[in-house]
């Protein structure tokens, strides 16, 4: 039997310029071009009229029409979040459109999401739904009437071979912190105070614009705020003795991307022990973990990795581990494909 022919909404533009910048190890490769190098075909921003660069409800709009005039053509389709994935789950219940649909659930207990669920149930045009959260799962269960079975717990993952270790590359002292949704830097700046290594926050991420970020009234004089780059960041997270990623009491995985970054760098990593990516963190073994907002639990953390070298070495080396042979983007990207090859053969057996 021939492979199922797949369409996945990538919420991106997937122009010539990403692809370069890959193919030279300028930045990670995100999983739609690992997936498209499997045959999944893309539905980009760079294929919509207009090229839109950014997310808009416009965007989503020109992305759903151009997504149905596919789907009949297609054995499966993957839409790569909630913002598309509700609404062209509604579309195709309105044009009678019945193409297996699998969508990633990045946060469905999100207000204006949840309210979208309960009221309008785009889920039941949904054949399964993947979230990389325990609590989401739980949560979308429980609260949003979810069917247990439409979930898939699949954790996120990170390109473990441009994320990789840098055994020539001195350690500073120097902490890295980067992401601005959901992040909880007033905490982090507290714990720092009196403290004589430099910070660096990579503050540039915009994902959630809306999304609760806790900041200091003022930054120590040893933080510096800025942007980086993947290439710069990755520079960064290799100089560091730590990366610290201080994050607000959430539901879903706030974080988890420089979390599994740091880790897949072989760094000793310091997070908050948010209730949304339990399970990633083994507190002790491939990293250390502290309450939300506890100042005093972040101050001894940082102490206890910034004071222990063989600590820092011992927690980064179980940390590259698991990032490895847990989160990897081959590792993902196979559990994607079969759920997609799964839906597809249920439709081409039946029929």
């Amino acid at each position: 039997m021939n492979p199922p022919r797949v369409l996945m909404l990538v919420s991106a533009s997937a122009g010539p310029e990403l692809r370069r910048a890959v193919a030279a190890g300028e930045r990670p490769c995100p999983e739609y071009l690992e997936l498209e190098g499997r045959g999944v075909e893309l539905l980009d921003w760079s294929r919509l009229p207009g090229r839109p660069d950014v997310r808009s409800a416009k965007t989503a709009a020109l992305h759903i029409a151009a997504a149905l005039s596919r789907l009949r053509h297609v054995d499966a389709v993957f839409s790569d979040g909630e913002h598309v994935g509700m609404a062209l789950a509604l579309a195709m219940g309105a044009t009678g459109v019945r193409t297996p649909h699998l969508m990633l659930g990045h946060h469905l207990t999100n207000g204006r999401k949840r309210a979208l669920i309960t009221r309008f149930r785009p889920d039941r045009r949904i054949d399964r739904i993947v979230v990389h959260s325990p609590r989401q799962a739980e949560l979308a269960a429980r609260e949003l009437d979810i069917p247990a079975g439409k979930l898939v717990l699949d954790p996120y993952a990170a390109d473990t071979q441009f994320w990789r270790p840098h055994p020539g590359v001195p350690e500073e002292p120097l902490a890295v912190a980067a992401g601005r949704d959901h992040r909880d830097y007033a905490t982090l700046a507290a714990a720092w105070a009196g403290r004589p290594e430099r910070v660096f926050v990579a503050a540039g991420s915009t994902h959630s614009p809306s999304a609760t970020t806790r900041l200091p009234e003022s930054w120590p004089a040893t933080f510096e705020i800025g942007t980086a780059g993947p290439s710069r960041l990755r520079d960064l997270y290799a100089r560091a003795s730590v990366i610290v990623v201080p994050v607000v009491e959430s539901d879903f995985q706030a974080g988890i991307t420089v979390v599994l970054e740091g880790m897949a760098m072989g760094k000793a990593v310091v997070a908050t022990a948010a209730s949304g990516w339990a399970g990633v963190i083994e507190d002790g073994v491939n990293g250390l973990l502290v309450p939300p907002g506890d100042v005093a639990a972040l101050r001894a953390a940082l102490s206890r990795v910034l004071g222990d070298r063989d600590l820092r070495v011992r927690l980064g080396r179980q940390a590259r581990l698991t990032a490895v042979t847990r989160y990897s983007l081959p590792a993902y990207a196979d559990r994607l494909e079969a759920l997609l090859e799964e839906l597809a053969g249920a439709v081409r057996a039946a029929a």
